[in-house]
């Protein structure tokens, strides 16, 4: 009888081996999908800023931002660059730029061919108030959409075109504190690295 036993297990385990190595990967990947889906860390605790240029030194500009807003709770910093005289220039803003990016830098000769109102945060005067009171603001059919980026603030860390260029909030970021779709005042890291690099 004993004998029977194992000579039934190693024959159903001579056609069956295959099933549990693929049940193994699937139980590991479902284990990696669960893992990321609870400890994936909040948007309000996330900045990207869309580059129109080439970020130099990504390494200093991380940890000087996340210097800066360590009492904000940022926890991660991403840049994305293009280049504007680049072909792939616009798919770059349209499909990374609106989707991801919570502050674009946009040369003057880009903003002017662009439907801001499909993607820019427009900028209310108590918004302009509480953060942007004396600087230049891009205006455009009377609503406000930009801030002038002071270019000496973010030349060690960027190399941007020989023109203005302006900082556009995205509107579905979750760093636009009470101004934002989940308005929650003390989220305001995208408001204030604009206010910081500001003119």
């Amino acid at each position: 009888m004993n004998e029977l036993r194992k000579h039934r297990i190693k024959s159903v385990f001579r056609y069956t081996w295959p099933f549990y190595i693929i049940s193994g990967v699937a139980i590991s990947l479902t284990l990696v999908f669960i893992f990321g889906a609870t400890h994936r860390i909040p948007e309000y605790k996330t900045l990207t800023v869309f580059v129109s240029g080439e970020v130099t030194d990504y390494k200093k500009l991380e940890k000087d931002v996340l210097t800066r807003f360590k009492d904000n709770e940022l926890k991660t910093f991403g840049t994305i660059d293009a280049n504007p005289n680049e072909q792939t220039y616009y798919n770059r803003l349209s499909i990374q730029g609106y989707s991801s990016a919570d502050i674009l830098i946009l040369p003057n000769s880009v903003i002017e061919n662009l439907n801001l109102a499909y993607f820019a945060l427009s900028l209310p005067n108590e918004l302009v108030n509480d953060y942007y009171s004396g600087y230049s603001i891009y205006n455009r059919d009377e609503v406000k959409y930009g801030v002038k980026l002071d270019k000496a603030k973010v030349n060690s860390y960027m190399n941007l075109p020989n023109e203005d260029c302006y900082m556009v909030l995205n509107a579905k970021s979750q760093n636009l504190g009470e101004y934002g779709g989940i308005a929650i005042k003390e989220h305001d890291n995208a408001l204030n690295l604009v206010k910081d690099w500001g003119l």
